[in-house]
């Protein structure tokens, strides 16, 4: 059997955390500073402090209000704004008193953020005394990794983590990749673990945000369960020529004619992109009348705070850094396509996104020793505190959260022992494209996948029949994948990448099979063969799990707003429940 040392190199430390981004390194902050004693290492496949999505957002961050109500304020917005009753509003509770603290967190990690001279941030005028918006640098990750540093956590980039390690009672207690330079094996062996890899961010014809799912994968198979994934499709108003959001601009999409489409179809501002504007631009496109487009000469109020041109040098949304960031874009864009211009030519963007593990009020899964912080899990709880512009919020909060708990545990933990048998299966199975010869190649997979994001008809209308069509495209990619080669790490990682997207790929479709209503805003589920909402045989979480044949399991769960403060009007406990919330 030999030993773990004969299969790669091995790292052991207390706390073990997967991603190296906003979320994995305040979890490692912030767990460092509850116990200096506890040993942690944070391993990414990039370089940590330049890589991952908080490096190209710096688009806000949010705060919960401190007046005394901001809470219960934010929830009520939040349960009805994105996803409808399918929030966990116990967890949200939780995730918004300590999001309250949030913007002055941040600043004490060194973060750059815009407030006023007495540390405040600016309240959200359409949401009073309830969420509070500062500007954040598009350095947060640098200066995040130079404070982890000096609190003496250890950091290793340039390693791709694959795989989950077990003990025998099913409790993680590491991983298993490869380092990105050289492909040498790489073992880790932790009292606890934290993925913080974000979800499946879809390929994206190279737009910012890149995610496979790697995360996702992993814990699934080690037992993870995974809900809401249907509300997997984030719908965006986007420049035609550069693809980029045209940041608060979307109350100023006119026809051809020059009418108004929120106007004309809904009759009042919105603060968000919803599915009513979103029809309305189908349906102008399909009657004849584009192209859309957008007069940037003439910002509304919308735009002005949201597009970050509201510049007041203490309270604004963007820095002036995120906005060069973006006139870069545009200025390669003029070379090759023209310039953007000032009424630019408007359209739809979709963006397909599994982020769907499910954690409790500690950020922890139901597998022993594994936790989930930042975007990889934010579905799970169906969106609970994701609002347009504060996806470094929801990273922050949920790795203090992590961080608050997963101290704990690591303090009093044992190191249990490693499985050499499991180790030697799991790095054969991750090196296993390397040893094929076939002419397939992971572009095959990411190419299939890519054409979702300009079909409607899958990413935001669905119906039984387009569903179908998509469970052949997957029969079809499930063939390929086993014939995956590499030659090196990076297309290594690529075949692993692909088999994890594809996964993603089925639990969105599964899920979305299984509810038969149509519900949700920023992230839709729309259901064209079922366009209602349907609150009598619909508040439930759809949850997925791998079964013991190794197949996906899908099971629901009644949402239990017989503990809930937000309810629909006229709901009814269930039989066999009874009040327990205002009781």
């Amino acid at each position: 059997m030999g030993s773990v040392k004969d299969y790669g190199e091995l790292y052991t430390s207390d706390i073990l955390v997967i991603g190296g981004g906003m979320a994995g390194l305040v979890t490692a902050i912030r767990a460092k500073e509850n116990d200096p004693d506890l040993d942690i290492l944070v391993v990414d496949k990039g370089i940590i402090g330049w890589n991952g999505q908080a490096t190209k957002a710096g688009n806000g961050i949010r705060a919960t209000s401190k007046h005394p109500d901001g809470v219960m304020n934010a929830l009520k917005y939040l349960v009805h704004a994105h996803t409808p009753y399918m929030n966990n509003q116990e967890f949200l509770k939780r995730y918004l008193e300590v999001h309250r603290d949030n913007i002055d967190y941040m600043r004490h990690c060194g973060v750059i953020t815009s407030c006023d001279d007495e540390g405040n941030a600016k309240p959200l005028p359409f949401i009073p005394d309830a969420l509070d918006m500062g500007g954040v640098s598009i350095h947060v990750a640098k200066q995040l990794r130079s404070f982890a540093l000096k609190l003496g956590i250890r950091l290793l980039s340039r390693v791709n983590l694959f795989e989950l390690l077990t003990n025998g009672q099913g409790k993680v207690i590491g991983a298993i990749g490869f380092d990105m330079d050289h492909g040498e094996c790489k073992i880790f062996h932790a009292k606890a673990t934290a993925l913080a890899t974000q979800g499946c961010h879809f390929k994206k014809i190279g737009l910012e945000f890149m995610g496979y799912g790697t995360g996702v994968g992993a814990a699934y198979r080690v037992g993870a369960v995974m809900s809401n994934v249907e509300f997997s499709t984030q719908v965006d108003v986007v420049f035609k020529k550069t693809n980029t959001p045209i940041y608060g601009g979307f109350n100023m999409i006119q026809n051809k004619n020059g009418r108004n489409l929120t106007d004309h179809y809904i009759g009042h501002k919105e603060w968000e992109v919803t599915p009513a504007l979103v029809e309305a631009m189908v349906k102008e496109v399909k009657d004849g009348n584009g192209p859309l487009w957008v007069n940037l000469e003439e910002p509304d109020e919308v735009r002005a705070m949201i597009g970050g041109h509201d510049m007041d040098e203490t309270t604004q949304r963007m820095f002036r850094d995120k906005l060069a960031w973006e006139e870069h874009v545009f200025m390669k864009t003029a070379r090759t396509s023209g310039e953007v211009g000032s009424k630019p030519e408007t359209t739809i963007k979709t963006v397909i996104q599994v982020e769907p593990i499910k954690v409790d009020t500690d950020i922890k899964t139901n597998v022993e020793g594994l936790w989930a912080p930042g975007k990889i899990s934010t579905q799970g709880n169906a969106y609970f505190g994701w609002t347009r512009g504060d996806g470094l919020g929801n990273a922050s909060t949920t790795g203090m959260m992590a961080g608050d708990s997963i101290y704990r545990y690591a303090r009093e933990a044992e190191f249990d022992e490693i499985n050499v048998d499991q180790v030697a299966a799991l790095k054969e199975k991750i090196y296993a494209p390397l040893h094929r010869n076939t002419a397939h190649k992971p572009k095959e997979i990411f190419d299939m996948i890519e054409r979702y994001i300009f079909d409607v008809n899958k990413c935001v209308t669905k119906s039984a029949e387009e569903i179908q069509k998509v469970y052949a495209d997957i029969d079809k990619m499930k063939k390929i994948l086993p014939e995956l080669t590499a030659e090196d790490p990076h297309t290594l990682s690529k075949c692993l990448e692909a088999a994890d997207t594809v996964l993603c790929l089925e639990m969105i479709f599964r899920s979305a099979e299984t509810r038969t209503e149509s519900r949700g805003i920023m992230y839709p589920h729309y259901r064209t063969d079922y366009p209602k909402t349907d609150d009598k045989n619909w508040l439930k979480w759809i949850n997925i799990r791998q079964g013991a044949d190794g197949e996906m399991e899908l099971f629901t769960e009644d949402i239990p707003l017989w503990r809930y403060p937000v309810r629909p009007e006229g709901y009814e406990i269930p039989e066999g429940h009874a009040e327990e919330y205002y009781v």
